[in-house]
């Protein structure tokens, strides 16, 4: 018997299905199904809708009772969800990343209007061994919000493990602007280094002008 969970949002696969029911804003649900087969590792999911009452998940974290320290996490990226073409799409699939955590620290301008709580922003982790994208930042933050001076910092679990860190893509998903001045990027794993890029051209982020901005350290650091 093997039962597996996801906390936060619906939940579809081969052998089980179910449904969560209600889901408001900012909320966490735990779900659960059981069933006989034994499926090994959760490598992928798939979310399924029912209802054209459009629905946008965030992270959805599944795991078997048989190996409860085994999570599986994956971000859905500022994605709607609807039987309702014209609200979202109705369904998809979702495959891990990796075991890795990652730590992001964002910092934002000291300057007027630098903030946001409505970038839905993400960043793309690039090193020498392959790339990995975090979920949408602000989503750990009270309101999403980043504030113009603040420094917040956010954790992702389920990464791949990219190796020593080059560059980074910060990309957003709306037309709120951001202006940050630094994000550093660290595995959270003994004996790893943050690396630390810095936005020296101020560019200012938005999905209606710069939707995306790389930066390279050549430091390289693991």
């Amino acid at each position: 018997k093997w039962e597996p969970l996801m906390v936060g949002k619906q939940w579809y696969q081969r052998r089980v299905r179910g449904n969560l029911g209600y889901m408001s804003t900012d909320s966490k649900k735990l779900f659960s199904r059981a069933s006989t087969d034994y499926i090994g590792s959760i490598q992928c999911i798939s979310i399924k809708m029912g209802t054209s009452n459009a629905w946008m998940p965030d992270t959805l974290t599944a795991w078997a009772s048989y190996d409860v320290t085994n999570k599986a996490y994956f971000y859905s990226y500022y994605q709607w969800y609807s039987t309702n073409t014209g609200e979202g799409i109705n369904e998809k699939k979702f495959c891990k990343q990796g075991d890795t955590t990652y730590s992001i620290t964002a910092t934002t301008a000291d300057v007027s209007y630098a903030g946001s709580d409505d970038i839905w922003a993400s960043v793309t982790i690039i090193g020498s061994t392959g790339t990995t994208e975090t979920g949408i930042l602000g989503a750990q933050l009270y309101d999403m919000y980043f504030e113009a001076g603040s420094t917040n910092k956010m954790v992702f679990h389920g990464m791949k493990d990219v190796g020593c860190i080059h560059c980074i893509i910060v990309k957003t998903r709306n037309t709120d602007a951001w202006l940050f001045s630094s994000i550093t990027v660290q595995e959270v794993a003994a004996g790893s280094k943050p690396v630390t890029f810095h936005n020296t051209g101020n560019v200012w982020l938005s999905s209606d002008s710069t939707r995306q901005l790389k930066l390279c350290n050549r430091s390289k650091k693991k």
